[in-house]
């Protein structure tokens, strides 16, 4: 018997979890953890595919019943639960479900507070109690299982402790410090790389309809094929210039123009926006250091702003770039936890500038 031949998928996560299906060795709990965009939720439902699909030759096939049902999230066997707002309405889940149905790599479409709530935990509790249908494993698939809410990371523990025969239970994460030690102890952790970029070109071209090269936009995402998804279909080209013009300002300390280049993005659009714009700032001090390493432009995210990047680099050979990426990744992680992204913006501007220092020829910088 084969397993997980037609998906692509991380080799270690292959190896480890195809040898222990061989063996009759699975864990009764797995943590799946790493970066945003490396397949974890899309292989924690290839998993329950490969355990309850009845093909012969390889698992999972992808085309009998079970293979098929578990694809549209209508198998009794599979549970998939993930962080939401309290009062999200039962359209909105099953709007939600429909859309990792159509694409597991796409991101749940969820913002703002929201946790793994004690009903959830109770109503799996009492699912808990059936066996498998026909014979075959239990999945329950938790995204974000950070967000676990004080009383149902107590629930939950006790079906950790003393999980039913034939019962998996995948928790995933992204960010691994903010488990609960009581929780993390009890499960197997399996890191996820970063796909290499052939293997999200073949995820990206599975599910849209693509034409044009995917190197740039793969590299703008920072190789997240969630972002990707995200990215597929925008024009990005107002929001560069944004950038250019930002990097202008922090650089002769202009905060009235940052000011105003902020405030313009407020009035356009909320969280997304800023993080779409952070990710894009990231990706142009990550070509700078791609250019001071090599020169290597094949390399480049920002291939149309290369005259730009090139003169920059010129400009600031001496730039501690990894402390800059840092702080922006820093910034990131502060708007996802619902900062204020004018006061993370400025925050960030003056660090910025703090390491550029004085510019000797601003006009030929950018």
């Amino acid at each position: 018997m084969e397993y997980f031949n037609r998906i692509v998928v991380q080799d270690r996560v292959k190896s480890l979890f195809a040898n222990s299906i061989k063996n009759g060795r699975l864990a009764h709990a797995y943590l799946f953890y790493g970066e945003e965009g490396r397949g974890k939720e899309a292989f924690a439902l290839h998993l329950a595919r490969a355990l309850n699909c009845t093909s012969t030759e390889e698992r999972p096939c992808g085309e009998c019943a079970n293979c098929q049902r578990i694809t549209h999230f209508n198998h009794p066997n599979i549970k998939f639960i993930f962080p939401a707002p309290k009062n999200i309405k039962y359209d909105q889940v099953k709007q939600i479900i429909q859309t990792k149905a159509k694409n597991p790599y796409a991101a749940l479409p969820l913002t703002g507070n929201k946790n793994i709530s004690i009903d959830a935990i109770r109503e799996l509790k009492e699912e808990a109690k059936f066996a498998a249908f026909e014979g075959g494993y239990r999945v329950v698939i938790i995204s974000g299982a950070e967000y676990f809410s004080r009383e149902a990371a107590n629930s939950f523990l006790k079906l950790l402790e003393e999980p039913p025969d034939k019962f998996l239970i995948i928790l995933i994460t992204e960010a691994l410090h903010l488990m609960l030690d009581t929780i993390r102890s009890r499960c197997q952790p399996v890191y996820f790389p970063e796909f290499k970029d052939e293997q999200i070109e073949q995820i990206v071209r599975q599910y849209e309809p693509v034409k044009d090269d995917l190197l740039s936009l793969i590299h703008m995402a920072n190789s997240n094929v969630k972002r990707v998804f995200q990215m597929l279909h925008e024009d990005y080209s107002e929001q560069k210039q944004w950038i250019l013009e930002f990097i202008r300002a922090v650089a002769v300390e202009n905060y009235f123009h940052i000011n105003e280049l902020l405030e313009k993005i407020q009035t356009r659009g909320g969280q997304q926006t800023h993080l779409e714009l952070l990710h894009l700032l990231n990706g142009w001090f990550n070509d700078i250091l791609h250019l001071q390493q090599d020169e290597n432009y094949a390399r480049l995210i920002n291939i149309d702003l290369k005259e730009s990047l090139f003169k920059f680099s010129k400009s600031y050979p001496q730039i501690k770039l990894s402390e800059i990426i840092e702080s922006i990744e820093k910034a990131i992680r502060a708007i996802e936890g619902n900062a204020h992204p004018m006061m993370t913006w400025f925050n960030l501007a003056i660090f910025i500038h703090g390491l550029l220092g004085p510019l000797r020829e601003l006009k030929e910088a950018i």
